[in-house]
């Protein structure tokens, strides 16, 4: 697997949301394991710092768990959406976000679906690893539907 911005090969699992503080921890265990993950993230600077070894964010044992993964060929960061269609398995660490007025805002969920729908494909399993505010699942759910996908 490749450690650039376009990962080809077999991918067990993508984490979107994969180089923060929820899914890069996550990922880093997956591949550790054995997994082929590929962290999906947009912010370039996090990816580059990551596929260079570098952790993000302060994470204790996280530094050396990071090096070994990219030794290992198991673990690698991109900001290709296309990486999607290449993996079983799709954890999103995106939260559902409050308004002002405490109100769940679906809409982040939703654009991510949106936004990787070409790439989504039937059989695969998404994962919400996330806060989510009741319902959100339901909704998510729905939409995949609205949308033609059979995804568990």
């Amino acid at each position: 697997m490749e450690r650039d911005d376009s990962p080809t090969g077999g991918v067990d699992v993508v984490i979107v949301g994969g180089c923060g503080h929820v899914g890069l921890p996550l990922g880093l265990a997956f591949a550790d394991a054995g997994r082929k993950v590929v962290a999906l993230d947009i912010d370039e600077a996090k990816v580059k710092a990551t596929n260079a070894g570098r952790m993000p964010f302060a994470d204790r044992g996280a530094d050396e768990l990071l090096a070994k993964v990219l030794a290992d060929g198991t673990f690698g960061c991109t900001s290709d959406g296309a990486v999607i269609a290449k993996a079983d398995i799709i954890v999103t660490v995106v939260g559902t976000p409050v308004d002002e007025h405490l109100n769940p805002r679906f809409d982040l969920m939703r654009d991510v679906i949106r936004e990787n729908r070409a790439y989504l494909r039937d059989g695969q399993l998404l994962v919400l690893r996330s806060t989510l505010y009741p319902g959100t699942t339901k909704r998510v759910a729905e939409l995949l539907e609205r949308e033609g996908l059979k995804i568990d």
